[in-house]
């Protein structure tokens, strides 16, 4: 039996645990060299404006170019404010596999008026067949994640982007699972959201939102901008009039680093991820009474034992093998409620870059030891 003496962290869907040491020595080296960029003329504030800009480029090369980049401090606040930012009218079509950052904006706008369209499939991809059949000519807005941080389904975001630009509807991609995994085409997208801190391998407290220039947003946050400081009048112009306040700019030049090893790392990173997926699902389907919610190789496998509640299981795991996963709903209780498990929840084990091998057969061997009842809580 393998005894609890370090721990395996398998929770890349919530935070990349393991950040490049290039990461680590940026965010370091601008917390030594402080200043509020875009708030003075001197040396430093515009070196710090510098390392903004520099993030705003490299983000461009993970998402798309030509359009505005605006920072902010997750992906959540990214995706409201493109959702309020906009002000989409009559309805607007996303799916059941949505993450709460996407699902309780739209709940506030169907609160007021606004209908909300929630599309599924069998397999849970959503084809351009099938959106094309639910675009109705009051849809002002089609937002949905990438990939599934609860199954790891991939959307075809880049032909479905160019099915809505033919039809002038306003596409926004949740990347904030994807970004760093997948090889999609963004050029077609409208929006597109990301996280800095997961498969882009950033610190936490970054964000951003990728928006085409056509198209016109208002801030969701007001206050200083160090532009047009004699209006009271929030300044319109992109980047500065949607950034109001400190950014985060240790953060920012972390995540320029972290994007820099993604894409130098990236072939190598994502086989790696793909081949521990398929051994760790390979693993669990000769496991008696698991059953597996993941139909692909994707970094992001979840599962139930039995009828054990996936907290159980969970707890189990951290407490007795030293294994780090996610239970419950993960934020996505459409999905759940898709999958029949609104009751139970489900155990999710997600992989990093650093994970091994061994990792996964621990995993393996932790589960089947608790699905044989040789490993039960003490209470």
């Amino acid at each position: 039996m393998f005894l609890k003496n370090s721990c395996i962290y398998l929770d890349a869907s919530a935070t990349s645990r393991f950040k490049p040491r290039s990461v680590i020595k940026r965010v370091e080296y601008e917390l030594k060299n402080s200043a509020n960029a875009g708030r003075g003329g001197h040396a430093f504030a515009l070196k710090a404006l510098k390392t903004i800009e520099e993030c705003r480029e490299m983000i461009e090369s993970v998402t798309f170019s030509g359009g505005n980049t605006i920072m902010t401090k997750s992906c959540t606040e990214a995706l409201n404010l493109a959702i309020f930012g906009l002000k989409p009218g009559k309805e607007i079509v996303t799916t059941v596999y949505e993450h709460n950052a996407v699902l309780r904006p739209l709940e506030k706008l169907k609160r007021s008026g606004v209908k909300v369209t929630y599309l599924s499939a069998p397999d849970g991809v959503i084809t351009g067949g099938l959106l094309k059949k639910r675009l109705g000519k009051n849809v002002s807005l089609v937002v949905m994640s990438e990939m599934s941080n609860v199954t790891g389904t991939v959307q075809p975001v880049s032909e479905l982007a160019k099915l809505l630009k033919e039809r002038e509807i306003p596409f926004l991609v949740d990347g904030a699972q994807s970004l760093g995994h997948t090889y999609s085409d963004y050029t077609d997208v409208t929006m597109i959201a990301g996280a800095g801190h997961k498969g882009l391998h950033g610190p936490q407290g970054t964000g951003f939102l990728c928006y085409s220039k056509d198209l016109k947003l208002e801030p969701l946050i007001y206050g200083g901008t160090g532009t047009s400081s004699l209006s009271l009048v929030q300044p319109a112009e992109a980047p500065e009039g949607f950034e109001a306040g400190t950014l985060n700019t240790a953060g920012i030049g972390g995540l320029s680093e972290g994007i820099r090893f993604t894409l130098k790392h990236k072939d190598e990173i994502v086989r790696h991820i793909n081949a521990l997926s398929e051994r760790l699902t390979d693993g669990l389907k000769n496991i008696p009474d698991v059953k597996i919610y993941t139909p692909n190789n994707n970094g992001v496998v979840s599962f139930n034992i039995g009828v054990i509640p996936s907290t159980e299981t969970a707890d189990l795991l951290d407490s007795v093998f030293g294994i780090a996963t996610r239970a419950g709903i993960h934020c996505a209780p459409l999905i759940h409620r898709w999958l029949g498990t609104v009751s139970q929840g489900a155990v999710r084990a997600s992989i990093d870059w650093k994970n091994t091998a061994s990792d996964i057969d621990r995993l393996v061997y932790a589960v089947s030891e608790i699905a044989s009842g040789r490993v039960k809580r003490n209470y």
